[in-house]
């Protein structure tokens, strides 16, 4: 499977769990990170840097939808593997977190 058709079948498995999906610029020098998972009123959603190429969004979205029961769904088991290797490598990082969508800060600026 092509990366184009991976990246394509997670959205569609996002749009099924009911997450939007967005790439969006992220201003140089305002957001750190490559982006993921967050909640809006209440809804979930994925926001990634528009700049980033296709397996980079790729992983993105696959951590992003690591988090949700999808037990509820029906998974290709190529897109069910890219989600679980997702998890796994987050795993291996442990306690070296890398700065997400909903860690970043912008940059001087100190956390109070």
């Amino acid at each position: 499977m092509t990366p184009g058709r991976v990246l394509a079948e997670l959205e569609a498995l996002a749009a099924r769990l009911g997450v939007a999906v967005r790439a969006e610029p992220f201003g140089k020098g305002v957001l750190e990170g490559r982006g993921g998972l967050c909640w809006l009123d209440g809804k979930p959603l994925v926001v990634m840097d528009a700049t980033l190429a296709v397996p980079e969004r790729i992983a993105v979205l696959a951590g992003a939808l690591g988090k949700f029961d999808l037990e509820v769904v029906s998974v290709p088991p190529q897109i069910r593997e890219q989600i679980e290797a997702a998890q796994r490598g987050k795993k291996k990082r442990g306690a070296k977190k890398r700065p997400g969508l909903a860690r970043a800060r912008p940059r001087g600026r100190k956390s109070p």
